[in-house]
């Protein structure tokens, strides 16, 4: 009976794997809409890339867009096209199994959009941003920060600037958010450009 079990673990981990990513497709399948079969995002429609986002963050997110915590603040018309989405997810476990499928999804290069200065920018990133970020944007769970290098620079700038004005990080329960807002606040929009054009460079290295 031991030696089948050894011979049988190898197909039955298989098996289970293969119904995990089978989920994880089907859950997807609305968010590729928008943000691509392959995680590359779209910016004609504000979707940022997904693809080998953190896990822990995209779960969070989602939680935060079904709760109301992100996307209902009066003004937020991009995040409010999340809400509708978000709240199909039945679930803590439906909301795992996307953020898991998206974090297995190989990384993007995402094309620039916005112009700046990237020798400065990495000045900027590593003083304001790195030391949660990361050093190379790649995010760091320990810290509940996201990658940030490939998600696209037009949404990074919109995102920094809804910090600035309260649009996101404000609500109640958004932890996380209200430390980003105090960083944001920091950022001045010749800064972000700048800070956008070196992660544009940084995701085109890699």
């Amino acid at each position: 009976m031991h030696r089948c079990w050894q011979t049988l673990l190898p197909l039955v981990l298989s098996l289970g794997i293969a119904n995990v990513a089978a989920a994880g497709e089907t859950l997807y399948a609305p968010c590729a809409e928008c943000h691509g079969e392959n995680g590359e995002g779209n910016p004609a429609l504000n979707a940022p890339a997904l693809a080998a986002q953190s896990a822990a963050y995209v779960s969070r997110q989602l939680r935060n867009f079904k709760n109301g915590v992100r996307g209902a603040a009066d003004g937020d018309i991009y995040g409010a096209q999340m809400l509708p989405f978000a709240a199909t997810l039945k679930d803590d476990n439906d909301i795992q199994v996307i953020a898991d499928f998206v974090a297995a999804m190989p990384a993007v290069s995402t094309l620039p959009s916005i112009d700046g200065d990237s020798a400065a920018g990495e000045k900027q990133y590593q003083s304001k941003c790195g030391a949660c970020h990361g050093s190379s944007g790649q995010g760091n769970d320990a810290l509940n920060s996201p990658r940030i290098v490939g998600i696209g620079d037009a949404y990074l700038v919109r995102q920094v600037k809804a910090y600035q004005s309260g649009l996101r990080g404000a609500a109640a329960g958004d932890t996380y958010g209200k430390q980003m807002a105090m960083m944001a606040a920091l950022v001045r929009d010749a800064e972000l450009h700048d800070i956008a054009a070196y992660l544009n460079e940084t995701s085109a290295e890699r």
